[in-house]
């Protein structure tokens, strides 16, 4: 998928560049070429006036391309060559039929392709008139370098672009192929997760079936046993809707987190003493949020449980609360920290990622920290770790 990914943006990502190359090319192309035949007309016409400002022949055949000036007498029907050199006989025509040529034309420039002459015609009297002849292969020639230069110009420039979008897809298609790596590790963990509780019912149903249903000796324990993994399916699915469902938003409310933290400290502290922990709080007064209450203690609740499970054996926890400095942009700090070896740098984000444990023979779907992570993104805030005093403390602010 990634592959294809990345050729999709080698493909787009050269179109558009051979596009802009062609149209930058065009552009230099159309410039010159109108430079030229705007440079070659100029010429014609300081050529016309020569004699009017006194100029040199000898001067203009210094500095311009080769021309002449055939000067027709109406009343003798004859012309001559008048100012310039070409050498007509070389190009197999005669003035004669250059009249000709021109004869009933009233247009004031054009261009006899045949011959590569552009021609001009000038001052008009009674008599006769002049027209200026040019020889505009050099501008033939001139467009043909130019071309040339513009290929060699632009083939290695795509070469490079090509070169530059190959370093560009693999930058473009890392998140998605992280993305995609996450995705297939969160499934794969999830379906062990949900393989689990299934197998264990099963089991139980079977031992029912064989042992005599309802009526049973081992019925209770067969039904108690069916129900917690009921339970912990249910909210191993909760979990994974929760990180899967977008835009995830609450009943947002005015709750006073002081009160709110001080009683789940006392729902969590017979836990810690039955595991032989002891769980300290110091929690500030008068502190408030505006959030959802499901979603705050839902939070606390994970850092907690995570505490309490990763906790070195008759280590202390501790749950702080405090108001932010008054230049932060958030309100509340809520600190829950639990005695431990300190949580490699490397590791720090990782944690957060769904099913993801740094000790795989730990107990637990590696879920929790991600739910958090989620929750407090949703209630724009931010949660990160640190290590201070022996201890590893998540510090959630909101």
């Amino acid at each position: 998928m990634t592959r294809k990914l990345q050729f999709k943006f080698i493909s787009v990502f050269m179109i558009i560049m051979l596009l802009f190359t062609l149209l930058l090319a065009g552009v230099v192309y159309y410039q010159k070429k109108s430079q030229l035949e705007y440079d070659c007309m100029m010429y014609m016409l300081n050529i016309n006036n020569l004699e009017n400002r006194g100029g040199s022949e000898e001067i203009i055949l210094q500095a311009y391309p080769p021309y002449f000036v055939l000067e027709i007498d109406n009343q003798t029907d004859t012309s001559q060559v008048v100012l310039g050199e070409y050498f007509l006989a070389e190009q197999g025509v005669t003035t004669d039929e250059l009249i000709s040529m021109l004869a009933g034309s009233r247009e004031e420039t054009g261009l006899l392709e045949e011959y590569q002459l552009r021609y001009y015609n000038g001052i008009r009297t009674d008599e006769g008139h002049r027209v200026v002849f040019m020889d505009v292969s050099y501008i033939t020639a001139d467009l043909h370098k130019a071309r040339n230069e513009i290929i060699l110009f632009a083939v290695p420039s795509l070469a490079l672009m090509f070169v530059v979008a190959l370093f560009l897809s693999r930058w473009f298609v890392r998140p998605a192929k992280q993305a995609l790596d996450e995705q297939q590790r969160f499934v794969s963990f999830a379906s062990h997760e949900l393989k689990t509780p299934l197998s264990i019912i099963s089991a139980n149903m079977d031992l029912l079936d064989r042992t005599g249903g309802d009526e049973g000796p081992n019925a209770a324990f067969c039904y108690d046993n069916i129900r917690q993994e009921c339970g912990r399916m249910q909210s191993l699915t909760e979990a994974m809707v929760w990180l899967a469902l977008p835009g995830r938003s609450g009943q947002e409310e005015q709750l006073d987190v002081t009160k709110l933290l001080q009683e789940e400290a006392l729902r969590f502290e017979v836990r810690a003493f039955e595991e032989g922990h002891a769980l300290e709080t110091d929690i500030g007064e008068g502190l408030s949020l505006h959030c959802d209450r499901v979603q705050l203690l839902t939070v606390v609740d994970v850092l907690l449980d995570n505490a309490l499970k990763y906790c070195s054996p008759g280590g202390d926890i501790r749950l702080t609360a405090r108001r932010c400095a008054p230049i932060s942009r958030r309100a509340v700090q809520i600190s829950v920290g639990n005695a431990g070896e300190e949580i490699p740098k490397s590791e720090c984000e990782n944690i957060f990622k769904p099913f993801y444990q740094m000790d795989l023979a730990r107990k637990g779907a590696g879920i929790g920290l991600s739910i958090a992570r989620e929750i407090v993104s949703a209630l724009r805030g931010q949660i990160r770790v640190e290590y201070k005093d022996g201890m590893n403390w998540f510090i959630v602010e909101l």
